[in-house]
């Protein structure tokens, strides 16, 4: 029977980033295995959000950067994402639209798994993306 665990964010950015080789070292055998078969690697879609937000805010990689990267990694072999297809488009939003990963997210989910309809007051971020979105006040920025 194949192996399986849940990987926690900090085991997936010590592999992305490979800036410390000990911990790197410690975390490579992990996808190693999950690439030859022997280990189904799962990341739950809240990790993906704080592996984009702590790329985005403390090492300061670009939307284009993050998404590419973190495409990669969930179509990777042997990695399981729950809602991965939510994901994915998401992360195409992201880029190609500059909206927040969450406000992506949250439409994509929406459309992808109902109920469609999203209310927020963000009207900057979510009339950049498709779907039946409702902005309370549209005054506010």
């Amino acid at each position: 029977m194949k192996k399986s665990a849940w990987l926690d964010t900090n085991v997936i950015l010590r592999f992305l980033l490979k800036e410390d080789p000990q911990l790197f070292q410690a975390v490579e055998p992990l996808f190693l295995q999950a690439e030859q078969g022997d280990l189904e690697i799962y990341i739950h879609p809240i990790i993906i959000a704080e592996i984009i937000w702590t790329l985005e805010s403390y090492y300061e990689y670009s939307k284009e950067k993050i998404a590419e990267v973190m495409i990669q990694l969930v179509e990777a072999k042997g990695v399981v994402v729950p809602d991965k297809e939510v994901i994915v488009g998401a992360l195409q939003d992201y880029k190609e639209k500059n909206v927040d990963f969450i406000d992506s997210y949250l439409v994509q989910y929406a459309n992808k798994k109902g109920p469609l309809t999203v209310y927020t007051l963000d009207k900057k971020h979510f009339s950049r993306l498709n779907g039946d979105i409702r902005v309370l006040l549209n005054d506010l920025e």
